[in-house]
């Protein structure tokens, strides 16, 4: 079983100027509904994130993990090895779309995802390689990437990501169209006075169900310190004072 012990802080290594994960993965497994034993699986890993956070929450049956960008894989592997859970995640470095991820080779539970949001020529592409194929759909878009996940799930199965407000009404319409059925939907604001940035979304697969619309999360108090329903997901991590060790800027830029 993948899980290791709450008292050890997590050890995560990130590159200084390459993509770095801001808020989205703390919200995406808080949000998702994981039971023991499950089998899940992470689409663009990162630096491996999810899956350490994941571990630290119940005791899964099976973790894979696929990263397109060698440098993000390699620190997926070194962050694993220094976590000690080098053996109970499977980490897969190529292109989700194009691997040789089969359903032969089982099914999952659950599938988490914080992929690339932006379709191509929208907004500024950033000149650093990693964090334009982490934001713009270089590598991968939405059709694409919901094409694969049905494949993956199992009957029942439930998908979770996050993405912008603007594109929900396509998300929706999309995840329908691959027998993804929406939910759960919650939105995440900045602060109370601002819009939602970005929206979490569960859906089910081949198993059509009211969605819920969960209540909104705001991320700041008005002083700019971490609302308290903030700092219980960081908490529900123990990581009650990890808020303080990253710079707020990096979610700002990732929603504007």
């Amino acid at each position: 079983m993948a899980t290791f012990n709450l008292s050890s802080p997590l050890v995560i290594e990130q590159t200084p100027d390459g993509y770095r994960y801001s808020i989205e993965p703390f919200l995406l497994v808080n949000f998702a509904i994981l039971s023991t034993g499950n089998r899940l699986l992470d689409i663009g890993t990162g630096c491996g994130i999810i899956p350490l956070l994941a571990s630290t929450q119940v005791e899964l049956g099976k973790i894979v993990a696929i990263e397109i960008q060698k440098s993000l894989y390699d620190l997926a592997v070194i962050n694993m090895s220094k976590n000690g859970i080098s053996g109970k995640v499977s980490l897969v470095h190529g292109d989700f779309t194009g691997s040789t991820l089969s359903s032969k080779d089982g099914l999952f539970d659950t599938v988490i995802s914080n992929p690339p949001y932006r379709k191509l020529n929208t907004g500024r592409m950033n000149p650093n390689h990693e964090k334009a194929v982490a934001r713009h759909e270089i590598s991968m878009n939405l059709n694409s990437l919901l094409t694969k996940t049905s494949s993956l799930l199992k009957y029942g199965g439930t998908f979770v990501m996050a993405y912008p407000p603007l594109r929900l009404k396509e998300v929706q319409e999309t995840l329908c169209s691959h027998k993804l059925f929406p939910s759960r939907l919650r939105f995440i604001h900045s602060s109370r006075e601002a819009d939602a940035r970005i929206f979490l979304i569960e859906s089910v697969k081949n198993r059509q169900v009211e969605c819920v619309i969960e209540p909104p999360l705001f991320v700041y108090n008005k002083d700019g310190s971490y609302s308290k329903e903030m700092e219980k997901v960081y908490a529900s991590f123990n990581y009650s004072s990890w808020a303080h060790n990253i710079q707020q800027e990096r979610y700002r830029d990732r929603i504007s």
